[in-house]
């Protein structure tokens, strides 16, 4: 299968999400596919950003793996509630996906669509329980729209999910209808600090896109830019960049940890942070 017809099916197939006579669903992704027999119950996160997505529709994770930030258990403040008093084990990518401290915990579903997988691993994984891998377009984060309809489906909370998903997009176009003031002005979104080669955009490109929906155009570089999103997490990060004469005298928006968290994570639980806490920085530094 190619990684655009794994990505078509995966992302719209003919009935996404319909559970099969034998109570089962199946999921296509970049390696082939994966039954998963019935709703799981011992799910491990295996990827950077997974526990999002499972946490969104109550699914409370056996295990996370921890991205950055040293937050507790790797679950970030938007969806700490969500745990419920729950206290998985953490993992992280440091030296590779832990294959075999994951086959310790018995699950029955390993979701790892943001894990980098290669057919070894995955092979390895599938060994201990079905595994969800990414779709091919992307090793590392694919479009949050992918990865969360992936989810959704391997869990059996297709149809909740899509109703999360809807509801983040109405969330920023609302956001863009309160400020009229954003429609034609041009934002990038950036780095929080700068590179030997200057300001770095945000990448890839998808991480953007709510700025669109919020009514702005999405620009190639910091010279063609009205504002500067900067994804700062530390407020020395802010000083060191307002120290630079040309960049101080810019319209600049600077996120602060929490929101470059939200950013980052793009998922179902986090973009409502985003769309609850952006605008009103944006409209202040613009006005």
């Amino acid at each position: 299968m190619t990684a655009g017809a794994a990505l078509s099916s995966a992302a719209c197939g003919s009935k996404p999400g319909e559970v099969a006579d034998d109570g089962s669903v199946t999921v296509k992704h970049v390696f082939g596919e994966t039954r998963i027999p019935a709703p799981p119950k011992r799910v491990v996160s295996a990827g950077l950003t997974e526990q999002d997505d499972l946490l969104a529709v109550g699914v409370v994770p056996i295990a996370v793996t921890d991205w950055f930030g040293g937050e507790p258990f790797g679950v970030w403040p938007w969806a700490q509630p969500k745990l419920g008093g729950a206290q998985p084990v953490v993992l992280n990518l440091v030296d590779g996906i832990a294959v075999d401290q994951i086959a310790s915990l018995r699950p029955d579903l390993i979701v790892a669509t943001n894990a980098g997988l290669d057919q070894d691993t995955y092979t390895k994984l599938a060994a201990i329980a079905p595994t969800i891998a990414q779709s091919g377009q992307d090793a590392f984060f694919e479009p949050w729209k992918v990865q969360a309809t992936t989810i959704g489906q391997a869990v059996f909370k297709h149809d909740e999910m899509q109703a999360l998903i809807a509801a983040v997009d109405e969330k920023f176009a609302a956001a863009g209808k309160e400020n009229a003031q954003f429609a034609g002005k041009k934002a990038v979104l950036l780095e929080g600090a700068l590179t030997p080669d200057g300001p770095k955009v945000v990448s890839p490109a998808w991480r953007s896109e709510f700025l669109i929906e919020m009514g702005f155009a999405v620009a190639e570089d910091v010279d063609s830019a009205d504002v500067l999103i900067w994804t700062t997490e530390s407020d020395e990060q802010q000083a060191a960049l307002l120290a630079d004469p040309e960049l101080g005298r810019r319209r600049n928006v600077f996120t602060g940890k929490e929101l470059t968290g939200a950013i980052s994570f793009g998922s179902p639980l986090s973009y409502p942070v985003v769309a609850e806490a952006l605008p009103a920085l944006i409209a202040k530094a613009i006005t």
